[in-house]
């Protein structure tokens, strides 16, 4: 089932340590099975007009509705399976903090996000298609430095950027703190004085940048020019109920 996702060509020794463990993997589709999502990709489900903000389709909606193309009604399949969290705990392998460990073991129950609850599941997965909507007005982000929710196992994001997307930014900003981080560190943002950039990923098709969670594992989405394309990743993860930090 590995071999159809967008973990397939992942490799450990291609991870980066700093400013935390992550890695990078372009081209992480065959060309054929990318152009085909890209081609089919549904566009900025909301109002266009409003700039850069996030709307997302949910892996079960892209699984259960006919309306979407099968090549996305597979890719939200495969990648909710069990397997893709246990491929990325066995990629950063050593790397895998300290509090993520034993969350899962053989017991374990898996379901998804919006189709199953945490009464018959002890973790819940998605692969759902986010779409930022174009930048109007002035140049900007829809959200900048932040750790994602305590409960969160890891987080996957693979670009789709269309072929014609002229626009400058859009890619993942990777963070350090300049000193002791802030109370709490699961804020919507955090204070930008607290932080500094180390690290961009490009906004590039067909890219793959995964890192486990945790309290340092600080990014956000780099500030886009005013354009009138949207910006799109599948966005793949895996929660638990409570909070793991």
């Amino acid at each position: 089932m590995l071999d159809d996702t967008v973990f397939a060509k992942a490799r450990a020794e291609d991870i980066r340590d700093a400013p935390f463990p992550h890695l990078v993997l372009e081209d992480a589709l065959d060309p054929s099975v990318y152009d085909r999502l890209a081609r089919t990709r549904p566009s900025y489900p909301g109002d266009p007009a409003v700039g850069n903000r996030r709307l997302a389709i949910p892996a079960w909606m892209l699984m259960a509705l006919d309306l979407y193309d099968p090549v996305w009604r597979a890719l939200a399949r495969t990648h909710t399976d069990r397997r893709i969290t246990d491929r990325v705990a066995e990629l950063f392998a050593d790397r895998w903090p300290a509090h993520l460990r034993g969350v899962v073991h053989r017991g374990t129950r898996f379901g998804v996000m919006g189709r199953d609850g945490y009464d018959r599941a002890d973790v819940l997965t998605d692969a759902r298609l986010e779409v930022i909507s174009p930048v109007r007005g002035e140049p900007g982000t829809h959200r900048g430095g932040h750790v994602d929710t305590p409960n969160r196992l890891f987080s996957a994001l693979f670009y789709l950027r269309a072929p014609d997307d002229d626009s400058t930014g859009g890619g993942l900003e990777l963070f350090r703190y300049r000193g002791v981080p802030p109370d709490p560190v699961d804020a919507y943002e955090l204070p930008p004085d607290s932080i500094e950039r180390a690290a961009t990923v490009p906004y590039r098709a067909n890219t793959l940048v995964v890192f486990p969670n945790g309290p340092f594992s600080v990014h956000g989405a780099e500030p886009r020019g005013v354009t009138p394309h949207d910006r799109a990743y599948v966005f793949i993860t895996a929660e638990v109920e409570n909070d793991l930090f």
